[in-house]
């Protein structure tokens, strides 16, 4: 997929800016490639783009005291991603992002960024409500978590997140259920 035009068509479907303003828009963003397990982000690092993942998925996930790695999030085609606090604050990760899947992102730096503002004095609102989309998906993909077995967490998760179920694997699954992987691999048996 062209990953211009997956940008073209998220901005034609969640904005009402005209092709024109969505073509300048794209000129801005760059497209960046990651390879399967590929690491975009580290925790304890700076990063201050901000991404259109226009196709792939990446986890988002922390460490825990015993060195293992918890899924926190996944962030699916078609979604934005920038740490909060933006170019001006270059925050550090607490968390790191890596790709589950090869993944083809376009990227916007801080100083296209500006650039964009000073042409498109809307392109900040844009953010925010790619922001909020963002964050109202992730409290979605969070709030099933909370209800239930383990058993009816994977099948909420399996009914809700089906692309995600497919393509993500199960050791990554098991840890965004907070679950171990031989407990989930039962899980999937006795669903058949």
């Amino acid at each position: 997929m062209d990953p211009g035009k997956a940008l073209t068509d998220y901005l034609t479907a969640h904005s009402s800016l005209s092709p024109a303003d969505i073509l300048q828009i794209g000129s801005f963003f760059q497209p960046e490639y990651l390879r399967k397990e590929e690491t975009l982000l580290s925790a304890g690092n700076r990063y201050t783009k901000i991404v259109f993942v226009a196709e792939g998925i990446l986890r988002v996930f922390i460490v825990d005291p015993r060195g293992e790695e918890v899924v926190k999030n996944f962030i699916e085609s078609g979604s934005f991603f920038s740490l909060i606090g933006g170019f001006e604050n270059k925050p550090i990760a607490a968390f790191s992002v890596a790709a589950v899947t090869d993944c083809t992102l376009l990227t916007l730096s801080g100083s296209d960024a500006g650039k964009l503002t000073a042409q498109m004095p809307e392109w900040p609102d844009i953010m925010k409500t790619g922001a909020l989309e963002a964050m109202d998906g992730m409290v979605r993909k969070q709030e099933f978590l909370r209800i239930g077995d383990s058993a009816e967490q994977y099948h909420h998760f399996v009914k809700h997140f089906p692309q995600l179920a497919r393509l993500v694997p199960l050791k990554y699954i098991a840890s965004y259920l907070r679950i171990t992987q031989s407990s989930l691999s039962r899980i999937r048996r006795n669903m058949k």
